[in-house]
């Protein structure tokens, strides 16, 4: 039986783009020249995600679509 570790990486890249889909293809073409910062973490085991209730479900299905 193998142990599993997990990780959280967090990569911020930050670029002039007259709009999003813009920025999003300038990225995709050449990530390396864009990364700003990167992180990698350490966590605990993966607990799964509760499902929020009320207005915390209704903001993300705004952001998320």
């Amino acid at each position: 039986m193998s142990h599993l570790k997990y990780f959280k990486i967090t990569k911020t890249w930050s670029v002039r783009a007259e709009s999003e889909e813009d920025a999003i293809k300038q990225i995709a073409a050449d990530p390396g020249h864009y990364l700003e910062t990167e992180s990698v973490t350490r966590t605990e085991q993966k607990k799964p995600q509760e499902k929020a209730n009320g207005w915390a479900n209704g903001f993300r299905q705004q952001l998320l679509g």
